[in-house]
């Protein structure tokens, strides 16, 4: 599982919390959590089809690990 995968897995069981929420205030929070990891997977989408695009990049990957 890739970690945008993660991000989009954590979202969706941060709303399915929401939905089973009484309070409006709590609902709505979880409900913004779950957007940030919606936004933190689409960022590691375009983070990763930037380094796939740079030939560089994957010169650098593979000398950090």
């Amino acid at each position: 599982m890739t970690r945008a995968e993660e991000y989009r897995q954590l979202a969706n069981t941060v709303r399915a919390r929401a939905f089973e929420e009484e309070s409006p205030i709590r609902r709505a929070e979880w409900e913004t959590l779950a957007e940030s990891y919606v936004w933190l997977a689409e960022q590691t989408d375009e983070a990763e089809q930037l380094d796939a695009d740079d030939p560089i990049a994957g010169l650098l990957g593979a000398s950090r690990h």
